[in-house]
């Protein structure tokens, strides 16, 4: 069996890859303001696999968009083709409060766009222009998305594919194509792709969606990126597909030494592959904290009623053990153009008093790296 990563020596210590504070990420459409992100704060040290970990809908992979930079692009894009002139205004506002340095709370209105904080080793991503951004992008910040059919050109050969991003980011030219093609090589040799020297001029179609998966990891890793994103990076496999993908993740991180964010709403994939989890809810991080701490004794009541609506094994057998009864979160997540005030998650919670209502719990450490966003936690029952 696969086995959980345990914490590299590279990954404890406090060099801080990136840190992200206060981030929020707002869209348009048709019914209004979209908070997909809202005020989220977590960090990844060096070396280190970070987990987002929640519902679909909650706002993890605008997460990664707003990192990569492009939620703001793809956000207008679709606002621009929807012909809605209240979605044309706001984007205008949104564009005249950037040009003198305000944000949304300065102008009083609720604006589409990414505010907030998203440092990478020391720079504060949105304050890049476009041209800046793009030496970080698909460079040392690099992206592995959700669906491998949909993300590779079925009509080019992978080494070509997997060989863009060093070529895009070789500014001055220095490369040599047999420099290239040992790189290629060398990073589809690491996700275990199988008779590389042949298959390597393959098409994404010769290849099975396990396959697929793993040559889009050596697509991010072959620039040696500082951090990789991987967007729910086993979905629709089997098992043993999975088995093999997520060894694939865990080489590249020990090899390479690369810090990683991993999206998922698979608690197994989270607890195989993460050192420490941000549990996010309608927006919000909800509970941050060591992966085994938070999901073998998760203290927020959403983070209790996830784990437990689908459980691992693991969690099964303890659930049996303390008398818990299997259930599904009850209810529907939020509407995001209309969010419920106080805790989004009270309409749905057991444990509500008026209190989780009325106002917006407090982000707050109660055990040293470990977050909660509850009013009420020192009083829930053990879990």
């Amino acid at each position: 069996m696969f086995q959980t990563p345990g914490c590299l020596v590279s990954s404890c210590d406090n060099e801080l890859v990136l840190r992200i504070e206060n981030l929020r990420a707002y869209y348009t459409s048709k019914k209004g303001i979209v908070r997909a992100v809202d005020d989220v704060s977590f960090d990844i040290k060096r070396g280190e696999s970070v987990g987002l970990f929640g519902e679909s809908g909650s706002g993890k992979t605008s997460v990664a968009l707003a990192i990569m930079g492009v939620f703001d692009r793809m956000s207008r894009y679709y606002a621009s083709s929807s012909g809605d002139e209240t979605t044309r205004h706001l984007w205008e506002l949104r564009d005249q409060a950037r040009k003198k340095g305000l944000t949304s709370s300065d102008m009083n209105e609720v604006l589409p766009g990414v505010e907030g904080h998203i440092w990478f080793k020391d720079k504060d991503l949105l304050a890049l222009d476009e041209k800046e951004y793009r030496k970080i992008r698909g460079n040392e910040i690099t992206y592995v998305p959700q669906g491998s059919k949909k993300s590779m050109n079925p009509y080019m050969t992978i080494d070509y594919q997997t060989a863009e991003s060093l070529w895009a980011h070789d500014e001055k030219r220095i490369l040599q194509e047999r420099q290239v093609i040992r790189r290629v090589l060398q990073a589809l040799d690491l996700v275990e792709l199988a008779d590389v020297d042949i298959r390597k001029d393959f098409k994404p179609t010769q290849f099975s969606v396990g396959e697929d998966q793993r040559v889009l990891i050596a697509m991010a890793l072959i620039t040696k990126p500082a951090l990789m994103i991987a967007d729910e990076p086993t979905t629709g496999l089997d098992s043993g597909v999975q088995q093999r993908v997520l060894a694939a993740i865990d080489l590249v991180r020990k090899e390479l030494s690369t810090s990683m964010l991993i999206i998922s709403n698979d608690q197994r994939l989270i607890e195989w592959t993460t050192n420490r989890v941000a549990v996010m809810s309608a927006g919000r991080i909800m509970e941050f904290g060591e992966t085994n701490k938070v999901l073998k004794l998760p203290g927020h009541p959403f983070t209790r009623a996830f784990v437990m609506s689908n459980p691992t094994m693991e969690a099964l057998r303890r659930i049996r053990e303390k008398g818990l009864v299997i259930r599904g979160i009850p209810g529907s997540p939020p509407d995001m153009t209309s969010p419920p005030s106080g805790c989004r998650f009270h309409p749905r919670c057991e444990y509500m008093v008026p209190l989780c209502r009325e106002k917006v719990p407090d982000y707050r450490e109660v055990e040293p790296g470990h977050w909660i966003c509850c009013h009420r936690y020192e009083e829930l029952p053990e879990f």
